[in-house]
């Protein structure tokens, strides 16, 4: 982690709090002012903050959705935990309690764990243990460089592979692993350079075969016919969805934003309209 990110979440964090005495201020002038409108303009735009800052990023939600992809399971996906700045251990604690409550055959995490991590990584990781389902993961671009300039990618990286171990989630990239009905099929990032898909190329299990990736633009360039499903993660679901101008920002390129695509020849800090999600798999 560079010293400028440091320095700009510390910044971040400190100023957002700023925003209760600028509502305090914004209310009394509103109750002492005749510009009223001028004034309640002003709080409407902090309440907005407050909403996108504090309320939103911690709302976690669920949605449920069937998938053909010619074997039964129920998976539970997940994402872009960034914990670190913002999340912390508390925030996974609420995650592990609504996926304890779905009923699924395993849980699969795609990537970015991290971001602007300074707490050990076994106290931030520490509530995934309570898990009670098999959970399998890739890493995403942040995991790489988050814990220091001294270390190196690889040695972040295998630090962030322990921690992960000692809390019960067993990484999978290059690798195949049985989830019920199909066959779970772990590629790592793009952005880290760890994109590798040829041992996808030889698969001849029974089972359909299910990528699970940080970078959604690995799903373009996906050469075995055998895959049946990608799940990835990045673009946050487009975070702050304001109409067209987010879509003009997606880290991708690929045509992907949020939800299910067809194919194509195949939780940050603020949220708008995009609260955190927890997604049941169904599928069939």
């Amino acid at each position: 982690m560079t010293d400028w990110k440091v320095a700009a979440c510390d910044a971040i964090y400190v100023l957002s709090h700023l925003v209760w005495p600028y509502l305090l201020w914004a209310a009394w002038s509103y109750r002492n002012n005749r510009r009223h409108t001028a004034l309640a303009v002003r709080l409407m735009l902090g309440l907005a903050f407050v909403w996108m800052r504090f309320i939103e990023p911690n709302w976690l939600t669920r949605a449920q959705t069937p998938v053909a992809t010619g074997g039964a399971a129920r998976i539970v996906l997940i994402a872009d935990l960034h914990l670190g700045a913002f999340k912390g251990a508390d925030f996974v604690e609420r995650l592990v309690a609504r996926i304890n409550g779905e009923r699924a055959d395993c849980v699969v995490i795609a990537g970015d764990f991290l971001y602007a991590a300074r707490a050990p990584l076994d106290v931030l990781f520490a509530p995934l243990k309570g898990i009670n389902k098999p959970v399998y993961a890739v890493l995403g671009n942040h995991d790489r460089h988050e814990l220091g300039e001294a270390l190196s990618e690889a040695r972040q990286i295998d630090l962030v592979d322990q921690a992960l171990h000692r809390a019960g989630v067993r990484l999978i990239e290059q690798q195949l692993i049985d989830c019920a009905g199909v066959t779970l099929a772990g590629v790592g990032d793009r952005w880290s350079g760890r994109e590798e898909t040829r041992f996808l190329n030889g698969y001849q299990g029974s089972k359909p075969l299910i990528v699970l990736t940080h970078n959604p633009d690995t799903a373009l360039d996906l050469a075995a016919p055998q895959v049946r499903l990608v799940l990835a993660a990045h673009t946050h679901g487009g975070q702050i969805r304001l109409p067209w101008l987010y879509q003009k920002v997606l880290p991708v390129r690929g045509p992907f934003d949020k939800g299910w695509h067809a194919p194509v020849t195949p939780g940050g800090p603020l949220r708008l309209f995009n609260p955190p999600v927890v997604d049941v798999l169904i599928l069939k």
